[in-house]
């Protein structure tokens, strides 16, 4: 009974629909779903935009593990079935939607049955989806598999998919052509992840899959259709992320500017120069320095608007008040902000335990030396946890650190974290002489740009 009511419901709302609008516009998607424990209640319908997933519908699942859509295709492409899978890179239900199809699936915690009155290309897209799946396992966060697993692998796996490619020949060239694109896009994507992923065992430097080499083309990304893949942007993201820290003997930090004489497409560029910039946690002076040289590729009215945000946040505390804070040295004397008035100061937020944040300190060390008696303070400001106080000034001791030193009263619950929204370290702050805010997250002793800035700063 309950079955016959969930089927009453769709072609009543088709029907009702069918007044208002033409039904070729549409397509059906009725599902099943039964995986033990689910606890899912919902079901995504996701489609793409400018390379990323986005929600497109949601269907509400009943006791009987069924749901249902009727969503309108303006032109045939790609959507994603998610019912909390999807972003985890579990099993990947992948339809290549157009009008008048209709569709049923029946899913379980490994694959889906695909049937229907309709179902276009989605047997062919199945396949695809299944090549995706034996390589997703590799690109999962938290996975117990290292190199030892994938390089042996990984050859199959290409041979695998580019087989599989050859034999995409349906009427449709507009469809061979995507999905040849998708499952190129899949393979490469979820191998480049593989190497961003946290590992227990790592291959040497050099030893890289030889098919990775065959992948690197001096006009790596021309096809815009790469926009219309929900891993489009990722695969540009995780491409030139591993190509940086590929090359060269040490590992650097990614050129946008070099990144995009890649890209050959303006919406490739424009997109992609996007997403980079949203997630590369620039400081100001980065970002000044670049920005005349990719602004004039973002020219979207999407960019446009995420540039005019992105600055405004970049800039929201320069020249504001710095917060006047007291803190105690290592002989327990209370030292303030606002003792250094008159002064230019740069402060170092660190921890004991923090690896990256101990790195840093030759290169403080250096700085403090070359720039001692001008007229700028360096302070060392510990986030420790109170308990550790003594670890923290046995430390100073034995390593010697010069500056001023002074440990928080609350680690990162204490006013100076919070008020800088400080949620990692290290973190540096710069000031003016006025205690105004220069750079609420400035650049490193480590890196070379900051001692032109501090030249500069004190030149005038």
């Amino acid at each position: 009974m309950k079955k016959n009511a969930f089927y009453f419901i769709m072609t009543f709302i088709m029907v009702q629909m069918s007044y208002a609008v033409n039904l070729s516009d549409y397509a059906v998607i009725k599902g099943t779903i039964a995986i033990p424990d689910l606890k899912t209640k919902e079901i995504t319908l996701y489609n793409v935009e400018e390379g990323k997933p986005v929600v497109a519908a949601t269907a509400k699942v009943n006791s009987l593990g069924e749901f249902g859509f009727l969503t309108p295709v303006s032109a045939a492409g790609f959507y994603y079935v998610d019912y909390g899978q999807f972003k985890s890179r579990n099993q990947l239900i992948r339809l290549y939607l157009e009008p008048k199809l209709d569709i049923n699936l029946a899913i379980s915690k490994d694959s889906y049955v695909l049937s229907g009155k309709n179902i276009g290309q989605n047997a062919l897209v199945q396949k695809a989806n299944e090549i995706y799946n034996e390589f997703a396992p590799f690109a999962r966060l938290g996975g117990n598999v290292t190199y030892v697993e994938f390089y042996p692998f990984i050859d199959k796996g290409v041979a695998k998919a580019d087989e599989f490619s050859k034999s995409i020949k349906t009427k449709d060239a507009t469809f061979n052509k995507l999905l040849k694109l998708a499952v190129a896009t899949d393979v490469e994507e979820l191998t480049y992840t593989f190497f961003r992923m946290p590992r227990t065992a790592f291959p040497d430097k050099d030893d890289r899959p030889a098919v990775i080499k065959t992948w690197q083309t001096d006009k790596k990304f021309t096809d815009p259709d790469l926009l219309k893949l929900q891993n489009g942007v990722s695969l540009m993201s995780n491409y030139f992320f591993y190509v940086t820290m590929n090359s060269g003997d040490a590992p650097k930090r990614l050129d946008l500017t070099e990144a995009v004489t890649h890209i050959t497409d303006p919406a490739l560029k424009d997109v992609y120069l996007r997403d980079a910039v949203a997630t590369s946690r620039m400081k100001i002076e980065e970002y000044e320095k670049i920005a005349p040289s990719i602004k004039p590729l973002m020219v979207s009215d999407a960019s446009k608007a995420f540039l005019l945000e992105y600055e405004k946040v970049l800039h929201k505390s320069v020249g504001q008040k710095g917060l006047d804070f007291t803190y105690k040295d290592i002989n327990d004397k209370p030292v303030s902000f606002s003792d250094f008035k008159g002064k230019f100061v740069y402060i170092d937020l660190w921890a004991t335990w923090c690896g990256p944040c101990k790195a840093e300190i030759p290169h403080m060390k250096k700085i403090e030396e070359d720039y001692h008696g001008k007229n700028i303070v360096f302070v060392s400001l510990s986030l420790d946890k109170a308990k550790d106080a003594q670890k923290w000034k046995d430390y100073v001791t034995k390593e010697q650190l010069k500056g001023i030193q002074l440990m928080a009263d609350k680690d990162f619950g204490s006013d100076v974290a919070k008020n800088y929204d400080v949620n990692a370290i290290p973190r540096f702050l710069l000031f003016d002489t006025k205690g105004n805010i220069i750079n609420a997250d400035a650049l490193r002793p480590s890196n070379p740009e900051l001692r032109a800035q501090l030249d500069k700063l004190l030149k005038s």
